[in-house]
């Protein structure tokens, strides 16, 4: 099965990116765009695991859980990786302070490691990714995508716990079943 770690947001932070992109999807780009009720925030994606492994992924992530106190984010603007000038993946960002969210991850890529899972081999950017590209987009596309959301907040994502999520990819989409919760309750 396919996993990956990750925060879900409320249903009104959905609602109103959903919103503010809906100008840009008009634009009738080729861009694949995540459907409002499947926007998160990944912690850490797991990639192809054994069904036998989850229960040690929970073992450690209630581990990981118990080290950090609940944390709020707000979600603000936007951008794309790896530029606007040829982006494949489009993305909603946050305000900073985040240092509480990258210890969270940083924590689970330290635990998640220790027990043969890899490291991810790029930086960690908290974002909620909104599309993705597929195929060449008109010139300044990026950008356009970029303006329009730019300034733009989105609401305020409380984080009191993160869930271990499956993600299934089907004809209609992906669809992303949680497997389990973690609440964060502080050391």
């Amino acid at each position: 099965m396919r996993a990956f770690l990750g925060i879900g947001l409320p249903a009104g932070v959905r609602e109103t990116i959903a919103s503010a992109i809906a100008p840009v999807r008009v634009l009738h780009a080729p861009v694949a765009w995540t459907a409002p009720k499947n926007l998160h925030i990944t912690l850490n994606f797991l990639g192809e695991i054994l069904p036998g492994r989850v229960p040690l992924v929970e073992r450690l992530m209630r581990v990981v859980a118990s080290g950090i106190d609940p944390f709020s984010l707000t979600a603000e603007g936007g951008g794309a990786f790896p530029g606007t000038r040829n982006p494949r993946v489009l993305w909603v960002g946050f305000l900073e302070p985040l240092e509480l969210v990258r210890q969270l991850q940083q924590n689970m890529e330290n635990a998640l490691s220790g027990a043969g899972f890899p490291r991810e081999d790029r930086p960690f950017h908290p974002h909620i990714t909104v599309g993705r590209t597929r195929g060449v987009l008109p010139p300044a596309w990026g950008e356009r995508f970029v303006q329009a959301l730019s300034g733009k907040r989105f609401g305020v994502v409380p984080v009191s716990s993160f869930t271990l999520y499956e993600s299934r990819l089907g004809p209609g989409g992906a669809v992303y079943p949680p497997l389990c919760d973690f609440r964060l309750e502080g050391s």
